[in-house]
């Protein structure tokens, strides 16, 4: 079982913007929103939050702890959420990411998503443009 406040703590060591247990709660209330982990001795490592509404979803949030990244995890748990959606049978998936964030820009390329939309000054402290991926399904 996945405790809400391991992805709450992985959230904060990981994002300036992290969602708390609380938002974290809520977001889970919705049955369209998934959650998928990576655990090593029992302790979350890593995870994945998604939502599929209809056919159209859209990556929330994908976070690896620093101590385990460049080990194939963030590919691992979106292998598996791709997989998922497209059991599902979802059309298509989206997500956001800091244009600077040059890791996951690059993770999301090798999996095919596409840039489609560029938010410019979307984000701040620090300030950066969000860039709008896409990969049909």
């Amino acid at each position: 079982m996945v405790l809400l406040a391991d992805i709450a703590s992985l959230e904060k060591a990981v994002f300036p913007d992290a969602w708390d247990e609380a938002a974290l709660e809520s977001t889970f209330e919705y049955d369209y929103n998934h959650l998928l982990t990576e655990k090593r001795n029992g302790k979350v490592i890593g995870y994945i939050i998604y939502s599929d509404v209809q056919g159209d979803a859209e990556l929330l949030r994908i976070a690896v702890d620093k101590r385990y990244r460049r080990q194939g995890i963030a590919a691992g748990l979106m292998e598996s959420m791709l997989d998922e959606l497209t059991d599902a049978g979802a059309e298509r998936v989206s997500l956001e990411v800091r244009a600077h964030n040059i890791s996951a820009v690059a993770l999301y390329k090798k999996f095919g998503f596409k840039d489609i939309f560029i938010r410019s000054n979307y984000y701040h402290d620090p300030e950066d443009d969000a860039l709008i991926f896409q990969k049909i399904l």
